[in-house]
């Protein structure tokens, strides 16, 4: 594997890619800094408005980084160094995730705090916020795989619909969960068997999706 240029490639997208990252984050922060105001409208303005950071975050670097590539006509370029799928795949997978990663955990420790911090707000919801933050992570690497596999806008857009559907089912699911619900408006934070089991799911599906992914691309012979 040529590191040399994989590591250029990397370069690129963080360079290009950071004023969009720079902007989703922003707009994260400013959700954050919402629900630090004691109008209960304000937070859940708040809320929505990190909830929008984070997914728009994910959005755009799966379109800029791979799906505009090949419909800008930059990926006819990338093709003519002197590198194969598999380093592609890795600069791609890498950039991306260093972005997205960046940016969500900022986003997710600054959420944490405020619900630790925050008297109105109670302790009880920070595994649910775990799990939904999880769930954002999950949506975005299924659209990031899809992209690199597919490398289409149609597929693209698919797999961040169905991303974003799920999110809004998540959402209300596993706030119904028993043992999550008897716990979220309590005190302290309760890391019930649900949570647990929840959380193992997710990041398990995210290194399924990562892994599946590497795979599929190691085995093509070309770009197409």
């Amino acid at each position: 594997m040529n590191t040399i240029l994989v590591r250029q490639l990397v370069a690129k997208d963080l360079s290009f890619q950071r004023m969009p990252v720079l902007a989703a984050t922003a707009a994260g922060l400013l959700g954050i800094a919402l629900q630090l105001s004691s109008s209960e409208g304000a937070f859940y303005v708040g809320v929505v408005l990190l909830i929008t950071g984070v997914i728009s975050c994910g959005i755009y670097l799966a379109f800029l980084t791979v799906v505009k590539e090949r419909t800008q006509g930059t990926l006819p370029f990338v093709m003519s160094l002197p590198i194969g799928v598999r380093e592609y795949t890795a600069a791609k997978l890498a950039a991306n995730l260093i972005l997205f990663l960046a940016s969500w955990s900022l986003l997710g420790v600054s959420s944490a705090a405020v619900i630790l911090t925050r008297d109105s707000v109670p302790d009880g919801l920070l595994p649910y916020a775990v799990l939904l933050l999880l769930h954002m992570l999950t949506g975005y690497a299924l659209t990031l795989g899809v992209a690199l596999v597919a490398g289409t806008e149609g597929w693209t857009i698919a797999a961040m619909a169905v991303s974003n559907l799920s999110f809004q089912g998540f959402l209300y699911w596993t706030a119904h969960i028993d043992d999550i619900a008897a716990t979220m408006s309590g005190s302290v934070p309760v890391w019930t068997g649900s949570v647990r089991w929840l959380i193992a799911a997710e990041l398990l599906t995210v290194a399924v999706i990562l892994t599946v992914t590497w795979i599929w691309q190691s085995r093509k012979t070309d770009f197409t």
